[in-house]
Parts: C-alpha cells; sequence; structure tokens
C-alpha cells in the first residue's frame, strides 16, 4: 500500500462499530487549530509575546521594530530595511530565528534575515529570552524568536471571509497595502494573502537618510485538514521578496559608496502530520518537514562618479531543509515528557563578482566562502514532574546533537575575463587554491532544569539552570574576506560556544497587578570572535589578518522588571525597565553592541470601548560601559502616541481605523547598537501614521 493511500485511509475510512462502541476518545472535537508556537510550558525562562492586535494597531515597519518596546530586547539597525534585535545583550548571532517553527538562517549575522519576514502575514511574535538549546538545538544561546503565521480557525459552517489593510508613514513616504481571503469549514481551510510596500529614505531630525529606501513584497497560502479521529495536516508556503534596500554606509564602506539590496528573496514551505489522542500514554504525535531558502545579492557601487566605474556584486544561497518529529507522553497528572528526534542540513554558497567598466569590461568572480554544508542530527527529551499540584514543580530537559559540517575549495578568483567586442576573453593564471575541502564532526550537549515554586495564587517563583552551546557558522569557519584593506579569515578547527545560564523570576498577580522581575547570569566561554594575528596562506606565506578564533571568557548579568496596572476600567498602565553587563572575565573589558538601560512606559485610556488611546515614553540612560571599539552614547527620552477605533459596522463589512504619532518631539538621538555594520547615524524623526482596516 503507498504512503497516500494509508493517509487517505486514515481520514476516510469509515471505522467499525467496534471502534464507535469502544474508543471514545476518537469522537474527541479539536476545539482550536494546531499552530507552529514555542511550547513556553516546557521550560521556566522568561518569554514575551506580540500579539495580532499590537501588530495590527501600532507602525512596525519591520519585525524588529514590533519588539524593540519588550522587557529585554533592544533594536539593532542596519539602515531603513534591514534591522535585527538584541536580546539580554547577545546578538543575531547568539539567537535561533524561526518562521513557523523552521529555522531561518543565512551567511552572516548582519543580512537582514528577520526584515524577510513580512509584517502582513503575522500573527504573533514569540520570543524566548534565555537558553532555549534544549528545545532547539545549536543556535539558541542567547534566545529564539518565533515568527507565527496567522491562520484561520476551523467553522461549522463553510465561510467566506477576507481582509483589506492600507498604511502609510510620514518619516519615509511608506506606502503599504495587504490583503488575505479565507474560506473555512468544519474539517478544513484555506488562506491566501499578498502585500506591497513602497519606501522612500527615511527623515532624521538632523536631515534625510540618503539610501534608506526599500521596496517588498509578499504572498502565502496556508491550509489545514482534519477529521473527526484527530488527525490533521497542516501546510503552509510563503515567499517574500525586497529590492532596491538602501544600506546607508559606514565603516566597512567607503563615505562615497552606494550600496543597497538589489534583492532579497526567502521562501519556505512546510508540512506536517499530526494525531492526537494516539493512546492513553501518546496524546500528541507529529512530524513536520520543511524547506526555507535565502537568495541574497547586494550591489556596492565603490565610487559612483569614479572613470573607470567599479559595482561589486556579493552574492549568497543559503538552503535549509529539515524534520521533526515530537510525541507528547502522559503518564499521571503528575508525570508527563516531551520526547523527540530533529535533522537538518544546510547548504550555503557564497560569490562576488567585480566589474570594472570600461573599454573592455572587465569581470573577476571570487568567494567569500566555499561551497559548504552543514548537517545535524539530534535527539531530545523534557521531562515535567509535579511535586504538589498546588505548590511545586520540576521541569528537566535533555538534548544531544551530531554534527558534520564540509566545504568545498576556496578558490581566489574563480574567474576573470574582459569583454572584447561583447565577448568574453577568459584569464586563469590568477585562480589559486585558498583552502583545501575538510569535514569536522562535533558533539554537542544542553541540559535544563527548572524549579517552579508557587505559594500562592498571587506568588510564582521560578529558577532555571541550563547548559547551552552554538556550533560555528560556516562563515566564522571558511571565510576569506580582503576587503578594506583588512584580510578577515575563518578557522576550521573552532569548538562550539558553551554555556551555563541561570534565572530566577517572581511574578506577582491579583485583579488590578501584575508585577515581574527577572535577574539573571550568564557565563559563556569558548567564545567565538575575531582577534589580530597572523595567518599563514595555503602557499606557506604569514599574512596579518583577523582571524575568527575562540577566545574569553564572558558574562552577561542583569536584570528585569515589568508591572501592568489596571487602575480603572478605562484606565490602565504598564512599565517595564531592562539592564544588562557583559565583560571579558579575563581581560576584564566590556563586550561591544550592549544596550544601556532602558525601558518603556505607557499609559491607555479606553472611552466606552469605541476609541483606544496610548501615550508612551522610551527612554534609555547613556551607555557608558562601551568597548574600546565602539562610541559611547547618550540617553534619551522619546514621546509617542496612538489611538485605535472599534469596529464600525457597515452592512457586511467592519471598519477600523489605526494613526498615531511617534517620536512627538522630533528628537535627535542615536541607539547605541547602530553599530551593527560600522553605521553612524541618527534614530527615525517625527513620523505620523495610519492604518485602515476593512473586514468581511
Amino acid at each position: 500500500m503507498t504512503l497516500l493511500s494509508i493517509l487517505l485511509s486514515m481520514f476516510f475510512v469509515t471505522p467499525t462499530d467496534k471502534t464507535l462502541t469502544n474508543d471514545t476518545l476518537h469522537h474527541k472535537e479539536i476545539k482550536e487549530i494546531t499552530i507552529y508556537s514555542i511550547s513556553n510550558d516546557k521550560i521556566a525562562v522568561p518569554m514575551v509575546e506580540v500579539s495580532k492586535t499590537e501588530l495590527i494597531k501600532n507602525d512596525f515597519r519591520t519585525p524588529a521594530d514590533a519588539l524593540q518596546t519588550q522587557t529585554g530586547i533592544a533594536l539593532s539597525r542596519d539602515g531603513g530595511w534591514a534591522t535585527g534585535i538584541n536580546v539580554r545583550g547577545m546578538g543575531e548571532q547568539r539567537l535561533m530565528i524561526l518562521v513557523d517553527g523552521d529555522r531561518l538562517q543565512t551567511a552572516t549575522d548582519v543580512a537582514g534575515a528577520m526584515s524577510t519576514v513580512s509584517m502582513a502575514q503575522l500573527g504573533k511574535i514569540e520570543v524566548v529570552k534565555g537558553a532555549g538549546s534544549v528545545l532547539f538545538g545549536s543556535g539558541a544561546v542567547g534566545g529564539v524568536i518565533n515568527f507565527v503565521s496567522d491562520r484561520p480557525t476551523y467553522t461549522a459552517l463553510k465561510t467566506l471571509k477576507g481582509n483589506l489593510q492600507s498604511s502609510y508613514s510620514s518619516v519615509n513616504n511608506m506606502f503599504g497595502a495587504a490583503a488575505s481571503v479565507d474560506v473555512t469549514n468544519e474539517s478544513w481551510y484555506f488562506r491566501a494573502t499578498g502585500s506591497y510596500r513602497a519606501a522612500d529614505s527615511y527623515k532624521m531630525p538632523t536631515g534625510l537618510l540618503k539610501n534608506s529606501q526599500f521596496n517588498d513584497g509578499a504572498w502565502s497560502l496556508s491550509g489545514g485538514l482534519r477529521n473527526k479521529y484527530n488527525h490533521e495536516i497542516l501546510f503552509g508556503y510563503n515567499e517574500y521578496y525586497v529590492w532596491d534596500a538602501g544600506i546607508p554606509g559606514g565603516a566597512v564602506f567607503k563615505p562615497v559608496s552606494v550600496v543597497r539590496y538589489s534583492g532579497v528573496r526567502r521562501r519556505q514551505f512546510n508540512g506536517e502530520y499530526i494525531i492526537n489522542n494516539v493512546s492513553d500514554l501518546i496524546r500528541r504525535l507529529s512530524v513536520k518537514a520543511y524547506n526555507q531558502n535565502i537568495h541574497r545579492n547586494v550591489e556596492n557601487v565603490a565610487n559612483p562618479v569614479a572613470n573607470p566605474l567599479k559595482v561589486i556584486v556579493p552574492s549568497s544561497v543559503n538552503a535549509t531543509s529539515g524534520v521533526k518529529a515530537t510525541a507528547e507522553l502522559y503518564f499521571n497528572d503528575y508525570n508527563t515528557m516531551t520526547v523527540g528526534a530533529e535533522g537538518w542540513i544546510r547548504k550555503v554558497e557564497t560569490k562576488r563578482d567585480s566589474y570594472t567598466y570600461g573599454t573592455d569590461t572587465l569581470v573577476v568572480a571570487d568567494q567569500p566562502t566555499p561551497k559548504a554544508d552543514v548537517l545535524n542530527t539530534g535527539i531530545f527529551a523534557l521531562y515535567k514532574k509535579v511535586i504538589d499540584p498546588k505548590y511545586f514543580l520540576i521541569n528537566m530537559g535533555a538534548r544531544l546533537d551530531f554534527f558534520k559540517t564540509s566545504n568545498d575549495s576556496l578558490f581566489k578568483e574563480l574567474y576573470r575575463y574582459k569583454l572584447v567586442a561583447g565577448k568574453p576573453v577568459y584569464d586563469y593564471t590568477g585562480r589559486t587554491l585558498r583552502m583545501k575541502p575538510s569535514d569536522q564532526l562535533e558533539l554537542s550537549y544542553a541540559l535544563n532544569v527548572d524549579f517552579i515554586y508557587t505559594p500562592s495564587y498571587k506568588n510564582k517563583f521560578a529558577l532555571s539552570l541550563s547548559s547551552a552551546y552554538r556550533v560555528a557558522s560556516v562563515e566564522e569557519r571558511y571565510k576569506y574576506i580582503d576587503q578594506a584593506g583588512t584580510l578577515r579569515v575563518g578557522n576550521p578547527d573552532l569548538k562550539p560556544e558553551m554555556g551555563a545560564f541561570t534565572n530566577f523570576s517572581y511574578t506577582h498577580t491579583d485583579r488590578k497587578w501584575m508585577v515581574r522581575t527577572d535577574v539573571f547570569a550568564n557565563y559563556l566561554f569558548d567564545m567565538i570572535a575575531e582577534v589580530p594575528g597572523v595567518y599563514t596562506n595555503i602557499n606557506g606565506q604569514p599574512v596579518h589578518a583577523l582571524i575568527t578564533s575562540n577566545i574569553n571568557k564572558a558574562l552577561y548579568a542583569g536584570a528585569e522588571v515589568e508591572a501592568n496596572w489596571n487602575i480603572t476600567r478605562h484606565f490602565s498602565a504598564m512599565a517595564n525597565a531592562s539592564y544588562v553587563l557583559a565583560k571579558d572575565v579575563t581581560s576584564g573589558d566590556y563586550l561591544i553592541q550592549i544596550p544601556p538601560l532602558h525601558g518603556l512606559v505607557k499609559l491607555n485610556y479606553a472611552i466606552d470601548k469605541r476609541v483606544k488611546l496610548g501615550l508612551s515614553a522610551k527612554w534609555a540612560t547613556k551607555q557608558t560601559q562601551a568597548a574600546e571599539t565602539e562610541s559611547k552614547t547618550a540617553g534619551h527620552l522619546i514621546y509617542n502616541f496612538d489611538v485605535q477605533s472599534a469596529n464600525i459596522a457597515l452592512g457586511m463589512f467592519k471598519l477600523n481605523f489605526v494613526g498615531g504619532i511617534e517620536n512627538i518631539l522630533d528628537k535627535a538621538y542615536k541607539n547605541h547598537l547602530f553599530a551593527t555594520r560600522g553605521l553612524d547615524f541618527y534614530e527615525p524623526g517625527r513620523n505620523f501614521f495610519a492604518k485602515v482596516n476593512l473586514k468581511w
């Protein structure tokens, strides 16, 4: 019997009378749709969530914008389009980025990976703040970001729904439009979405930030199919494309350079098969497969007025395919376990073409990194033990992963040719071998234990202890970049970064108040970073370079506090504050790219459920604890205002409006993390924004 016939039989073959009589589990209704969400009940590290409502009522131009006001999270900017986040002092290279639970991996940590997620398709964003390697494997040292696509729900009757949205932001004259259509019934659903945005360069209080424009578009299809016997199939496909996305410039590029993403495309396909209530022991069994790839092209015009004109075009292809199987086991009300196995393979290929336009155009191609593969297989288990259902429970987890990283030969000058009378004339005399093929084999592990104590329904204490790891990336192992006068080379023999992580939290909740505090200390050793040294090339010649190496140990320690207060039926307030201190333990030096003490205060007022008003103040203190290679930054206080209407019924349609003002006083300020790529610019100025949503 074929696999297809087996699946069809599971869904559509009528059960026997004996099954109907003796196994009532088959008739259990699935009340809610399955979504690709992080299971936060399996680890006690703190997690934040940005809901669909929050995404709609604010002017978030990128996913990172939507997270920057959350406790413990700071924004890093690489221009207008490419943005990222920093979680408790750790940047993207130490964060795991997921889209619907699927790994999103790019050539470098400044490749704008997070910005390839369409805002119009998002249902929510989840962030685990802390080590997540037990759940997600390599890379989840500093945290996990999961972008969850919005999906419809099953409905008792066949239903057709739709949504149209248009938006405008004055700070960069950004116009956006998005649409979605849902068709649903009790057994299946289907959604199609599409979006488009066009934006000019950002207006700063100090003037225009040239070359910060972008244009992007996205579309997606998703669906679900279930039967009353607790089987469900989910699938999703989405595609995102950005073009003419400017990179304003900085230390990596010459001041006169014009650099932009000429095109970045992300494609993702996934499918999952789920069986609920397989037996008294196995409450849920799922198998998921996915493929996600990013094609990235950059255009660097070194000097637009030079003669001859020289244009450098780096490009990369990153393709990740994976499969993951998990089982939710139920022993009794006091003992449950999640077990699983995961495997994925990542294929990377990069190239850099250089065009010198003259009488005879010269084309030279080389490789920043060789063609390489990373293969991972891992197994994991997470166990929950309820000591006392009212007061005390323990989570324990372990994961073991095997890695094989392989590289092809790395050449200087893949090819060189001149266009003479329109025909290429090749010259291979400059083609030399820089790196030989090799294989690296590694075994890594992660452990976690949580103690959760609830002395009363108002108070909760949680202590999380864990270890985590990050295997070196392809670029860190194999890069050979000789631009900007500084040679930067990788190291194939890098050991994984390992760390010990602790988080202690206290939460108080009552009818009007919610207060949570977290104190954390994370100790990282075998850190991967670039250090000055002498590199011996394949010909035995010593060359001065920045060499990627395992270096000193580092300590990240800090605290966070957040509070929500329901003052009256109409009036509420919230506030948060975050601080992290990060040092090289051996030298005592401050680490680079660490945000200062920062936070948010916001007041909300609802007028008879018809209109909601919000006034907020985003603040940060001076950052004097800066690394030697970066500048200290001043503090800032930025005021924002937003307004949101309730749905207005127009026959079969529902209409609502969202608007507001960001940076009301048009204050000029710098984010301390602006130096991601050596950039030096102010944050956007005053911005008037508006959105219109039409549903039917």
